[in-house]
């Protein structure tokens, strides 16, 4: 499924979180290290050379520790000269035509939920391929069960798709899980209108009944699970994140670019779920892509 993974590598615990998730999920692919070091040779009188370079020798240094102490004598390390972490990997995936980017996590929240720092926050931003995010102290192998937050949307579709692609190679299943959103139902004066758990059951079967025939037209293998269930959005995923060992989602659809574009549901997911997560780039419109731009004169 993937064959070039990038794995962002913060010199602290975060990179050994990122390493270990992406030899989990991405067995066989072609690992690079990568390190951002603070440095920009934009030509100045200011500009030292030497500092510079001393910054680049650190950051190989450490690169290459982390790929001996993993056992990965045939994993490329690459430092990379970028005030900005999260522009140097976008710009090494790009260059690298990389398949995924892996980070870890600025560190646990006291519920063991995942708290992103800002490097990885603005990694899965603009990211022009799927990112999936490590919890501090990661050590898992690979995934058994690979949940995907389903919301028949084609950004949805195309998650599915990935997560459906990984499972095959991991020996994993698959756990789809679409929810309808019954504090999203309209109320009468502010009051739910009577019956209104039985019209939210009722979507809910509808919503399963067309679940089951987009599994049937998968044509797969692979073992899926999907489930169409009513409630809460947030809370329904967080019990289906406590129940997988990775958590595939979508990004928002939004604009004709193939990048990851954070939505609220991925936006919380990544913040709060107990698993790994993998967020998915929407795919290119074409038809949006021909759409003229109008600018308004300022």
């Amino acid at each position: 499924m993937f064959n070039t993974v990038i794995v962002g590598d913060d010199g602290l615990d975060g990179g050994a979180d990122a390493l270990a998730l992406a030899r989990a999920i991405a067995p066989g692919a072609e690992l690079i290290l990568a390190s951002a070091y603070p440095w920009d040779a934009t030509p100045s009188r200011f500009l030292q050379l030497g500092y510079g370079n001393i910054l680049r020798d650190d950051t190989t240094k450490a690169l290459h520790e982390r790929r001996d102490d993993a056992g990965l004598p045939e994993a490329r390390t690459v430092a990379i000269a970028d005030t900005s972490p999260a522009r140097a990997l976008h710009r090494l995936a790009e260059s690298e035509s990389a398949d995924l980017i892996v980070t870890g996590t600025a560190r646990h929240g006291g519920l063991g939920r995942m708290v992103l720092g800002d490097v990885s926050r603005d990694v899965l931003h603009g990211a022009p391929c799927p990112v999936a995010v490590a919890p501090r102290g990661f050590a898992a192998g690979r995934p058994a069960t690979i949940g995907v937050a389903y919301d028949r949307s084609p950004e949805a579709v195309h998650a599915l798709d990935v997560a459906i692609g990984m499972a095959g190679p991991l020996g994993a299943k698959v756990k789809i899980r679409q929810v309808v959103a019954d504090d999203l139902l309209p109320a009468l004066g502010g009051y739910p209108i009577a019956g209104m758990a039985d019209i939210a059951q009722e979507i809910a079967d509808d919503a399963q009944a067309r679940l089951d025939e987009t599994v049937a037209a998968l044509g797969t293998d692979v073992a899926v699970e999907a489930e169409a269930v009513p409630g809460g959005t947030t809370s329904r995923l967080d019990e289906l994140a406590g129940q997988v060992d990775l958590l595939v989602c979508g990004s928002r659809g939004w604009g004709a670019v193939r990048r990851v574009l954070i939505g609220s549901t991925a936006d919380r997911l990544i913040h709060h779920a107990t698993c790994p997560v993998l967020v998915v780039p929407r795919t290119a419109d074409p038809a949006e892509a021909e759409l003229p731009v109008t600018v308004v004169p300022g």
